[in-house]
């Protein structure tokens, strides 16, 4: 009769005393590691930070691509994003909407950049206008257009959280594109 354990035993007691020296060691580098490294990242962005409270109108795939684009346009620009769960300095609120007028495509993006008191601070709105019709007006929305809006929206976030007074809300929002103001 043998004594101890069996092959399979050996194996698994082994690989677990494998894991353990593993997570250890993982343990113990990560004490020597330095906090350096996300306060050099956030000292290379610039600025008060924002967080994307919301993307309304877009189907799963336009939303899941304007947020890379604006993701890839903020860190271009060294915007500080931060998660919506945090305390942002401002919260940015976005609304996608696609209508079909007079035998045009309109495509209207909208903004609303909130401050830390919940308050609107700002709003950048545009229109991308098609002459083409499509039964499905979100099928329009190409890769160079979902980069023109995050670049355009960008571009006038940057410019807002610049300004000197981008602590005073209460400027008077820009007009909604022509289509979708007059509600056709």
């Amino acid at each position: 009769m043998r004594r101890g354990m069996g092959r399979a035993a050996r194996a698994a007691s082994f690989g677990a005393y494998r894991l353990g020296a593993v997570a250890a060691l993982a343990l113990t580098l990560a004490g020597c590691a330095s906090d350096t490294a996300p306060i050099l990242m956030q000292a290379q962005l610039r600025g008060p930070s924002i967080a994307f409270e919301s993307i309304d109108g877009p189907p799963l795939p336009i939303f899941q691509k304007l947020v890379a684009d604006l993701s890839a346009e903020a860190e271009q620009r060294q915007i500080l994003v931060v998660s919506r769960a945090g305390q942002p300095a401002y919260r940015v609120r976005g609304y996608l909407a696609a209508l079909m007028s007079h035998g045009k495509t309109h495509i209207g993006w909208v903004w609303d950049v909130y401050d830390a008191q919940k308050h609107r601070a700002f709003r950048i709105a545009g229109e991308e206008v098609f002459s083409r019709k499509s039964p499905d007006a979100w099928a329009l929305f190409d890769d160079p257009m979902l980069s023109r809006i995050a670049r355009t929206s960008m571009d006038q976030i940057v410019a807002f959280l610049g300004a000197p007074d981008t602590a005073v809300a209460g400027a008077a929002p820009p007009a909604l594109p022509a289509a979708f103001a007059q509600g056709e």
